[in-house]
């Protein structure tokens, strides 16, 4: 038990320790630029302003790979003592006039308070924050700083604020993390209150602040290992630091506002439209170029690393997005595509039912923001004020990137400014404290199940016993996350910094002490699940063979090329080859190193298709296309007379158009455009050949489990594929690829 407070109480103090720091850099850069803010809005501010800051601190210590726990503690206590001797005194509040409606709001606050505070404090077990959220910390805490991370795409994308867990998640752990993303609630919540008692009517500040805070799917969030509720914290933040600048005009202000516009960028890739609210503001209201530079020198300041980094570490400045304009190596631009488009559509069969699905349901979009949220268009009516017009201009900005990814949870970052447009719309009182008792009612757990899906994400007990580790952490977790007792399995059963390929989906991955590959999030992934796929699948094994003839010739560049296909090609069709051959009257060309391979698209993996392996293939990765080609040059003339192409049926299409074509005197002409194809047998040994190459690439452990594609042929008969048996929970198998 006391092991148990123990860890309780670290990944509290470490958590607090990491948001004090973020305050203590805030209120250094609050005293540089001078501004006149109240005691009221000066504690989110800081807060806020301070952890961009604080990450670009921690963005140089992981890039120096220097991400020992003594440059930690060194990092959060300089920061602290550096702000108690610059220490800054604020402007007085006004006072703010009591009112029932205000201890109305007090209590309803503090109650969501310590409910979601306790769930922060738990274990963290929510499919992200402790999938690869937290994944990605670990690892780079592992190599004591940045490295390349080819099996996760997700490690491509900005972590602004994941680089704030990690400080806390260094000490504390898991939990540590989920109570530094709560802390930017509390500070949102704040902000959105001072920023009502800024603009005089502190009720329409509480009441918007209680929309946002009580809003279900916000409580999960923000109880999670997440960032989207500190990113609406964030561009809320440069939404309010516009609005001081334009009320004090020194320019020192324009500082934060676009820090905060480059850190949203760091935070969440869409975020980073709140630049162009930004810029449009700052444009309108100056009237002069020099202010605009100044938001876009410190946006930069913040954006360009995550830029310099993804393009150094993966050649794709956007990462992992854009993958056919930066092609690379670690993601296949189809399954980008794939993902995208199902960010799009959520399964959701009709558009018309989004906006009941995000308030009410959360059927198909995983999460709620609470029926009050229902009401939002009458937040136009805010349109009547000059800061309504710019709180609906601000929402609106974000909105408009919405559509990229329709889950509930990304309607956050807008929640802030129409909450506080929808308040100034009905502005009266009471209405707003009936308004905002009902959100309480019907937001609290118990509720959501009468109204919207009984399963969907929220918060849903007050887990005190596992907060304070009275109930053991492993107990916690294995009735929390449904795969922990593989996760176990793995870290007892495998060599440390040993990958694993997962032939299907493992949760949870940040408490994995090991890489691990799985069929979607990289390249690599892809390709090792096509390899082990193709010792059980027969569609996918190399059973057809295309054979070009034509005159013998010597030939030093050749090309298989598709040309002008059937129209059966699908958009996700592609195009493969298991192997390439050239003849010469019969007599195979020997595979020499001197062959220099080219293919487009996907030219990292065409040696896939020199290998001699029938389980591997190199594939476009890539809806087929005609002018997609593989290409050989031999450095010197080679006789040949035959071109073999060995496929599978799986990208195999009626009346597709391939030819052969070599280099002649600086163009390409045809050798031949037609070919005969062939049926080849089955090869016994494929399964072998299958977890040999898996080997070759650095995999010796997968895990299966019992309803994974494929499963009962690896269960079978395990001798077959060089399998060995290492250990097994309830549902999955832990398996070894013998030498």
């Amino acid at each position: 038990m006391m092991h148990g407070l123990i860890q309780a109480f670290a990944a509290l103090f470490s958590a607090a320790a990491t948001v004090a720091a973020c305050g203590a850099a805030g209120s250094l850069l609050i005293r540089w630029c001078g501004a006149k803010l109240s005691r009221m809005e000066r504690a989110p501010l800081a807060f806020l302003s301070g952890a961009a800051c604080l990450h670009l601190a921690i963005f140089a210590i992981l890039a120096a790979r220097i991400a020992y726990k003594p440059v930690w503690l060194i990092l959060i206590a300089g920061t602290i003592a550096a702000a108690l001797w610059r220490k800054a005194a604020s402007d007085p509040s006004r006072p703010i006039e009591r009112h029932w409606t205000a201890y109305l709001f007090g209590a309803i606050f503090a109650v969501y308070a310590i409910f979601y505070f306790v769930n922060a404090w738990v274990p963290e077990a929510s499919a992200d924050g402790a999938g690869y959220h937290l994944e990605i910390v670990a690892r780079y805490l592992r190599a004591h700083g940045f490295e390349r991370i080819p099996d996760n795409m997700y490690a491509g994308l900005g972590q602004g604020i994941e680089l704030l867990f990690a400080p806390a998640f260094a000490f504390g752990r898991h939990s540590a993390a989920a109570l530094v993303h709560f802390a930017f609630l509390i500070a949102l919540g704040w902000a959105i209150f001072a920023f009502g008692a800024r603009i005089g009517k502190p009720w329409c500040g509480a009441a918007a602040a209680l929309l946002v805070f009580l809003s279900p799917v916000v409580g999960r969030d923000a109880t999670s290992a997440y960032v989207d509720v500190g990113t609406a914290a964030i561009v809320f933040a440069v939404f309010y630091w516009l609005e001081i600048w334009d009320a004090q005009r020194d320019a020192r202000l324009l500082l934060p506002a676009g820090l905060l516009a480059g850190y949203a960028y760091a935070a969440k890739y869409t975020a980073a439209i709140i630049l162009v609210y930004a810029l449009a503001f700052v444009a309108w209201r100056a009237r002069r170029i020099r202010p605009l530079i100044v938001v876009t020198a410190a946006a930069a300041l913040m954006a360009i690393p995550w830029v310099l980094k993804d393009w150094i570490y993966y050649q794709n400045p956007v990462m992992p997005f854009a993958d056919e304009v930066f092609p690379n190596a670690y993601v296949h631009p189809i399954v980008e595509e794939q993902w995208v488009e199902s960010l799009r559509h959520y399964e959701l069969p009709s558009f018309r039912q989004l906006p009941w699905q995000v308030t009410v349901r959360g059927d198909y979009t995983e999460g709620i923001l609470g029926p009050i949220f229902l009401l939002t268009p009458l937040a136009l009516l805010a349109w009547r004020r000059p800061v309504g017009r710019r709180l609906l201009l601000a929402g609106f900005t974000l909105l408009a990137v919405y559509f990229g990814n329709i889950g509930t949870r990304f309607l956050i970052p807008c929640l802030p400014f129409f909450s506080l447009a929808l308040a100034l719309a009905i502005e009266n009182r009471a209405l707003l404290a009936i308004l905002a008792a009902a959100h309480a009612v019907l937001s609290w757990p118990a509720m959501i199940p009468r109204y919207g899906n009984p399963y969907v994400w929220r918060v849903e007990k007050f887990p005190i016993a596992a907060a304070l580790r009275l109930e053991p952490e492993d107990v916690y977790l294995r009735r929390n996350i449904g795969d922990y007792d593989r996760i176990v399995m793995i870290n007892q059963n495998t060599p440390p910094g040993e990958p694993v390929l997962a032939t299907g989906d493992l949760s949870s991955t940040s408490y994995v002490s090991h890489p691990v590959i799985d069929h979607f999030r990289s390249a690599e992934g892809n390709t090792d699940w096509d390899i082990i796929n193709t010792g059980w699948a027969a569609v996918s094994q190399p059973t057809r063979q295309y054979v070009f003839r034509f005159p013998a010739q010597p030939v030093t560049r050749i090309r298989l090329l598709l040309t002008a296909g059937s129209s059966s090609i699908g958009k996700d069709q592609q195009w493969s080859v298991h192997e390439l051959r050239f003849f010469d009257h019969g007599a195979e060309l020997a595979r020499d190193r001197g062959w220099r391979l080219r293919a487009w698209p996907n030219p990292f993996e065409v040696q896939l298709a020199f290998d001699n392996s029938p389980a591997t293939r190199w594939r476009t990765w890539q809806a087929a296309a005609p002018g997609m080609y593989v290409e050989v040059d031999f450095g010197r003339p080679e006789s040949i007379d035959e071109v073999r192409m060995e496929g599978a049926d799986d990208d195999h299409w009626d009346g597709i158009g391939m030819a052969v074509a070599r280099w002649d005197q600086g163009r390409w002409s045809t050798l031949a455009d037609r070919f005969e194809e062939q049926r080849l047998a089955q090869i016994r040994w494929i399964r072998r050949a299958a977890t040999f190459e898996l080997r070759r690439r650095g995999i010796h452990y997968v895990i299966v489990g019992d309803r994974d594609f494929g499963a009962n042929d690896y269960y079978a008969d395990p001798a077959e594929w060089g399998l060995e048996v290492v250990a097994r929970v309830p549902g999955a198998t832990l398996l070894r690829i013998v030498p």
